[in-house]
């Protein structure tokens, strides 16, 4: 006997081949819902099934594909066709299985639904490791620019340190620890791990330095303001041990294949995880490199050969004649490796590195040497007559000179 299995907002239901009703299971949960429109067998499914078989149907109809293959899997003849009977039932008959507000029900549901994919959507892993990768940028850039006001400032007072300290975490701590010029101790300058050829330099400084002096206050509000950036340097290195831990779990083979943070830019420059193991390699090849595949695509400069890949040290580290082919074989291998992480989460990290060192190996002894430059061809001139100046003048002033004489012989 058959049994159509079909759902609606309040649960699943089975029909017989005559159109009756024949099992009942209410959705416990919104979720199960959800679960059904997808294609996972709930509880509420198995249980239904199991229900059925025992009453002798032996054969069950789904709607969705997805159900009848894992009804099989379990050990169920099922079979799927849309729309099957049941569903149609369901359609067409709203108000003798949800009441007269059976709308109300259908949106109510509409609406949790919506709620619980943005949920899921909302707090999914790789959004938050975009929100990371994103973090570390916008620090990057505070802290540049406040760097630059803090040497500015500090340079008022000893302007011979920002030479000695290019480095801007070192000036910073330096002003912070340190601050006027006159509390500058060797044993001050060992405790910040300095090297002794720049603490030779910066007491040598201090005695001969140009600044202007400063009070007490001054400086204070100086001291102030490198402290905030010192923090914003430790919060930069938490994010970043933040970054390797998540993608630990996010993306796995990615992180493997190019670190955390190059596999971190990767997924936030596609969107999300889902959207890089969706992309071809080419794409991926030249993700944050899109201004100059733009201007390719409207002028016919020539093509951007890698976008934010040329992080990859095999990549930057080599010749320009031999990048191009190296990011080609490595996006090759990131779509691989994004697929996998997305779909089933196998670790095969490492037979892709293998793969791609064997390939970068056979480029630098395939193209040692840079391709010979195409000659260009030369221009063809143009074949239109060229008038000069004086001599067009010149044969207008004859013309017009033999005109005359025959006036004057005419006359």
């Amino acid at each position: 006997m058959k049994a159509f299995i079909a759902e609606n907002v309040r649960g699943i239901y089975a029909f017989d081949e005559n159109g009756s009703v024949i099992a009942h299971r209410p959705f416990e949960r919104v979720g199960s819902l959800d679960s059904l429109l997808v294609g996972e067998v709930t509880e509420e499914m198995l249980n239904l099934m199991e229900e059925l078989k025992d009453k002798g149907y032996d054969e069950m109809v789904f709607e969705h594909p997805e159900l009848s293959r894992k009804a099989n899997e379990l050990g169920f003849n099922a079979d799927f066709e849309f729309p099957n009977l049941a569903g149609g039932i369901l359609r067409e008959k709203p108000e003798e299985f949800l009441g007269k507000n059976w709308f109300g029900e259908y949106f109510r549901a509409g609406v949790e639904l919506t709620r619980t994919r943005i949920q899921e959507q909302s707090g999914a892993r790789d959004k938050m490791v975009v929100q990371a990768i994103e973090a570390l940028d916008d620090i990057d850039k505070v802290t540049n620019l406040m760097v630059s006001r803090l040497r500015e400032w500090y340079s008022l007072h000893f302007p011979e340190i920002d030479e000695i300290l290019p480095k801007h975490q070192q000036y910073v701590v330096f002003v912070k620890e340190v601050g006027l010029r006159e509390n500058i101790t060797k044993e001050k300058l060992e405790k910040l791990g300095l090297s002794e050829g720049k603490i030779e330099k910066i007491l040598v400084a201090k005695d001969r330095s140009m600044g202007a002096v400063m009070g007490r206050k001054d400086i204070e509000i100086i001291q102030r303001l490198a402290a905030e950036i010192d923090d914003l340097y430790k919060l930069r290195e938490k994010i970043e041990d933040y970054l390797e831990e998540a993608m630990d779990d996010v993306a796995p083979n990615l992180k493997a294949l190019v670190g955390a943070k190059l596999a971190a830019r990767l997924i936030s420059l596609a969107g999300g995880l889902r959207e890089l193991a969706m992309m071809p390699s080419s794409t991926i090849q030249v993700l944050g490199a899109e201004k100059a595949l733009f201007r390719h695509l409207r002028s016919g400069a020539k093509p951007p050969k890698h976008g934010v890949i040329y992080q990859y040290p095999a990549i930057n580290r080599s010749p320009w004649w031999q990048r191009g082919k190296i990011a080609r074989a490595l996006a090759g291998k990131l779509a691989i490796a994004a697929r996998v992480d997305y779909f089933s989460g196998e670790y095969i990290a490492e037979e892709l590195k293998q793969e791609v060192e064997a390939r970068i190996k056979e480029i630098k002894e395939k193209y040692p040497n840079p391709p010979k430059r195409k000659a260009e061809k030369p221009k063809k001139k143009s074949k239109g007559k060229k008038f000069k100046k004086g001599k067009f003048k010149g044969k207008k002033e004859k013309g017009k000179g033999k005109g005359k004489k025959k006036e004057k012989k005419r006359r």
